[in-house]
């Protein structure tokens, strides 16, 4: 009876170190899926998204009808975009410093060794990589101008020179004037672009549109640059707001917010509707300004993003109703 009851115990323990391992490896690995959502940065994401759902109403309202295949292609391109960016940021910021002290924000995934920096920057590559022949088959199905290559090369160029490179946008002032651009005429107005290109109809820009979409987008870069004003001073990081201070961070933030609320519509009747972003938008001004931590800060970010998501809506409500 001695040996098969040894034969028993062995058989428990092995199982027991089987199961714990694999809990053990489970939790890694969820553990390892978390870095890499939180680098993604999914209070931003909205950015790539707002854009897309703009652009493609402008478009609705000419064409009467969508084109789901070449709509689904400009919103995994363009949150490919943000995501690359994101990466990016994460790697290059810890290259340069910049992530080293971060008392009114979360670690970020490099700099608290949560993901490898060379796993970060490769990371970066592939997802800009992927988004490029996203906007290759864009390109393809929609039959438009083979300019738009120079867009996509454009896109990543942008989305790796904003904080990498040898003037990085982000350390440069530049920041605020990329997301503008970036995600609001360019993103918006692509979009719009491709769409009526496939239904064959000329594409005619709009301002007011992507310069409201920039604005209300670029207020969450500025509350970023406003939490860690103290932290991108230090590391010489000039961001508008370390170049010209936190009183030109607020203006900024309001300027924005007025702009896409009430300038915008002014300009554009179809973007009557954005008045009602106004109120949210103060309420995450005052909440920026009187942040003290990380977790005050977040709120206001949160809150900005919704401003965004809200903005997107009421726009798109606006123009397919016009």
């Amino acid at each position: 009876m001695k040996m098969p009851i040894e034969g028993l115990l062995r058989d428990i323990v092995r199982i027991s170190v089987f199961r714990l391992r694999s809990i053990v490896e489970k939790n890694q690995l969820v553990s390892s899926l978390h870095s890499w959502i939180d680098a993604s940065r999914p209070k931003t994401l909205v950015a790539g998204i707002v854009p897309v759902m703009v652009g493609s109403c402008m478009a609705f309202s000419h064409l009467k009808t969508s084109n789901w295949l070449l709509i689904t292609l400009c919103l995994v391109f363009s949150v490919l975009i943000q995501i690359g960016t994101n990466f990016a940021n994460d790697y290059y910021d810890f290259i340069k410093g910049a992530d080293k002290r971060r008392e009114n924000a979360p670690q970020r995934a490099s700099t608290s060794g949560k993901v490898e920096p060379i796993r970060m920057r490769n990371a970066s590559f592939m997802t800009l990589t992927l988004a490029f022949f996203v906007g290759l088959l864009l390109l393809y199905f929609s039959k438009a101008s083979p300019i738009l290559v120079l867009v996509g090369i454009g896109s990543v160029i942008c989305a790796l020179g904003y904080t990498g490179g040898p003037y990085p946008l982000a350390y440069n002032g530049l920041g605020d004037v990329f997301v503008i651009l970036a995600f609001g005429f360019v993103a918006v107005e692509i979009t719009n672009y491709v769409l009526l290109s496939a239904g064959g109809i000329k594409w005619e820009p709009a301002v007011a549109p992507g310069l409201g979409v920039g604005c209300i987008i670029n207020n969450i870069l500025v509350v970023n640059n406003y939490r860690d004003y103290d932290e991108d001073k230090k590391v010489f990081k000039k961001t508008s707001v370390v170049l010209f201070g936190k009183a030109f961070g607020k203006l900024l933030f309001f300027s924005c917010l007025l702009v896409s609320t009430f300038v915008c519509p002014i300009l554009d009747s179809r973007l009557l509707f954005c008045v009602v972003v106004f109120p949210i938008g103060i309420f995450a001004y005052l909440n920026m300004i009187r942040a003290k931590n990380s977790k005050s800060f977040s709120f206001a970010l949160g809150l900005s993003s919704l401003c965004v998501l809200l903005y997107g809506f009421a726009a798109s409500s606006g123009i397919l109703l016009k």
